[in-house]
């Protein structure tokens, strides 16, 4: 299959515009004004890759994760992907806060397919990697925001994605609930899976991305190892010293 065995992204000539009128976000019609939230990204992401999304606000890192993950249609460009592809927003795939940690698993587990003869698995899998005790069968909505962050992520990660979109993903939640994601990360890359963050935890980034691609209004201006993309970043996009 070629350059397919080794990518699991691939980005051409991407743009994608966003139609304003007057305040606020609105579908695209012909007298409104387009701006530009992607212009004209090209970007290959190998299989294996950790990759990090640098930028400030605005800069387009979460409708490029949106993009890549089917959400959003591009204007222009093509957006290629070898693999199932799942994204985690913040810590939350859908849960439902007046179910329990336990009942969520299961009700969203046929909802993403898992198949009835691999739910047992599955289930048992989240639960293990929660480590919540007596909490799992709690309402989600009174757990603290590290144990919510375990469920959801526990959850997306056992689905078994080849591509892993996170946004911020590994920034909320308490310091253990971080500490897991992050080992679970590892895990994924050990595999040969592919995870996309978007992040603004820069020792996240020099510590555990293989690589970092730093956006700026829409456009990709820097593309380098971790450390030299938050180098970049601070320097050249946050005007600090490094």
């Amino acid at each position: 299959m070629g350059i397919d065995d080794v990518d699991a992204i691939r980005i051409t000539d991407l743009s994608i515009e966003y139609y304003v009128k007057g305040k606020g976000l609105r579908k695209s019609k012909s007298e409104m004004r387009g701006i530009k939230a992607i212009d004209g990204v090209n970007l290959n992401i190998e299989r294996g890759e950790i990759v990090a999304l640098l930028g400030p606000n605005g800069a387009g890192k979460t409708t490029l994760l949106r993009a890549i993950g089917g959400d959003l249609r591009p204007k222009s460009g093509k957006i290629e992907t070898f693999g199932r592809v799942f994204t985690l927003r913040g810590s939350n795939p859908g849960i439902i806060p007046h179910l329990t940690a336990r009942e969520n698993v299961k009700l969203l587990a046929g909802a993403y397919g898992v198949r009835l003869e691999n739910l047992q698995k599955f289930e048992q899998e989240v639960e293990d990697f929660c480590e919540l005790g007596e909490a799992y069968d709690r309402n989600y909505s009174s757990l603290s925001s590290g144990m919510a962050g375990r469920v959801g992520f526990g959850f997306t990660t056992s689905l078994e994605p080849e591509i892993l979109l996170m946004d911020e993903t590994l920034g909320v939640g308490d310091e253990m609930f971080r500490k897991k994601a992050e080992g679970k990360a590892i895990e994924f890359m050990n595999k040969g899976e592919t995870i996309v963050i978007s992040t603004h935890s820069l020792g996240l980034v020099k510590s555990m991305c293989s690589r970092g691609v730093v956006l700026n209004e829409g456009r990709v201006v820097f593309d380098g190892n971790g450390p030299d993309s938050v180098k970049y970043y601070l320097e050249e996009i946050v005007n600090v010293g490094s």
